[in-house]
């Protein structure tokens, strides 16, 4: 027999028996697809004249649906807390409405994270974009803001970072996908690996980095290249990855071919 787990947002009360609808149904018939992946699917939609977004984490393997209901917090559960924790601390991310999970034989089979929906534009592509230098230098005090609160995104990339613009010609930036956060992190290393995932290219990350120094009070060449390295060491790795990918899939087609 399967059981609901239902978590919601007192600030949403008008509005947060959906969280409870979606456990048992799933996405509303009418929902839009806005992004589907191996991993999750988004959807969008509107109840009660509020407009909502809705992940719905892919049921996780066996193993893992035993890790998350045992020792880790699901990822619908993660995204919630920790959005409401970005928020407390004075950062941004669409407003939680609530999460779910639908748990059968003591293991996690599907989860759902509720928040509002936000109109914005991500940094994908930042380069084209006519205002590329006055967006990176407000990201780059974002950043150091971010760090100077030991808050630590491992998903710190182009699609998952939004923003909206502000009347006096500034931007406010909001986190999605933020069920891999970390907080109180004390550790300049890993703070300084947010340079790596950006998908800027070098001058924009060169640019990146000194705005980021000059915000903190560094030296801007250190930082430079440092986040050059960052930006190496990511790269390699991204290869060393693709690499053996690669070779497995050899490995299991020589595999399959002897089998025939």
């Amino acid at each position: 027999m399967s059981q609901n787990i239902v978590v919601t947002n007192l600030d949403f009360a008008e509005i947060n028996d959906i969280v409870a609808k979606i456990a048992e149904n799933g996405a509303p018939a009418n929902a839009e697809i806005i992004y589907g992946g191996r991993r999750n699917t988004v959807y969008r939609f509107t109840y009660r004249g509020v407009d909502l977004t809705v992940k719905a984490f892919h049921k996780p393997k066996l193993i893992n649906s035993w890790v998350y209901t045992t020792f880790r917090k699901s990822k619908a559960r993660r995204s919630f807390e920790n959005a409401s924790r970005l928020n407390e601390l004075g950062f941004h991310s669409p407003a939680p409405v609530g999460y779910s999970e639908e748990r059968k034989g003591g293991r996690l089979r599907r989860s759902y994270y509720t928040c509002l929906y936000l109109p914005s534009e991500n940094m994908r592509y930042c380069d084209q974009k006519p205002d590329a230098d006055t967006l990176l230098k407000a990201l780059a005090a974002e950043m150091v803001k971010l760090h100077r609160a030991k808050v630590f995104n491992k998903d710190y990339s182009p699609g998952n970072i939004l923003y909206t613009r502000k009347s006096d010609g500034g931007y406010t930036f909001h986190y999605v996908d933020v069920n891999r956060m970390e907080f109180d992190v004390d550790d300049r290393d890993k703070l300084m690996r947010n340079f790596r995932a950006l998908s800027l290219n070098r001058d924009q990350l060169t640019a990146l980095a000194r705005y980021y120094a000059m915000e903190a009070g560094t030296d801007p060449a250190a930082m430079e290249a440092e986040a050059l390295s960052r930006l190496a060491d990511y790269e390699r790795l991204q290869r060393r990855k693709r690499f053996l990918k690669r070779l497995l899939t050899k490995l299991h087609l020589r595999k399959e071919t002897k089998k025939k």
